[in-house]
């Protein structure tokens, strides 16, 4: 199981199949979105980390709860709430966000969040962990979404390749995604599926 975990999410690794996938995920975001160089593009949720070597380093602005490192420039920054974003209509060609949206909250959370993209910016991509896919991906071990609490403490007590293994109340809080739910969320969008070994790994909703 070791060598299973250290295979899927060490984001250290740059031969992680997590690693691997995230990279192809953006070529496929800046091709299916149809990015150009002139794009105003705001990451919901995002670090510089992805966009470096982009050429696209001026034209992003990060938005946050937080940030743990200063933002270099030309990175433009926000400390705001997804839910409830602080721009105008439209003022965005472009919404990019990683993983993000499982984690705003409960149903209600989720719909705010995704009615705020839909208003900022005319094209979007956003990216969730497949619900249904059989490894968890932020404690790292199979269906782990889908055991019962007890279960989950212990785990995430003791299986040392979870990402929030030390905070429990974070178990709570993740509220993974299905195809059905994005659908809902995005009803003008593609859907389209990030697959490892025939299973959908990643469900991305967008709009170009």
């Amino acid at each position: 199981m070791d060598s299973i975990a250290r295979k899927f999410y060490d984001n250290r690794n740059p031969n992680s199949v997590s690693t691997r996938l995230r990279k192809l995920r953006f070529q496929k975001f800046l091709s299916y979105v149809n990015v150009t160089a002139k794009d105003k593009i705001l990451d919901v949720g995002g670090t510089p980390d992805i966009w470096r070597g982009t050429g696209l380093e001026s034209n992003v602005t990060l938005l946050n709860i937080s940030f743990s490192d200063p933002v270099p420039s030309p990175f433009k920054f926000i400390i705001g709430d997804a839910r409830n974003l602080p721009f105008d209509n439209k003022e965005f060609d472009t919404v990019f966000s990683n993983s993000v949206i499982e984690h705003v909250g409960n149903y209600d959370d989720q719909l705010a969040f995704a009615s705020e993209v839909q208003r900022v910016a005319k094209k979007y991509w956003v990216q969730t962990p497949n619900k249904y896919f059989i490894i968890e991906p932020h404690y790292v071990f199979p269906f782990f979404y889908f055991l019962p609490y007890f279960l989950q403490k212990i785990i995430a007590n003791n299986w040392k390749y979870g990402h929030l293994y030390k905070n429990l109340e974070e178990i709570k809080k993740i509220c993974l995604l299905s195809q059905k739910d994005m659908k809902k969320l995005f009803p003008d969008s593609t859907l389209y599926f990030e697959k490892y070994l025939a299973f959908n790994k990643s469900i991305i909703a967008y709009k170009k």
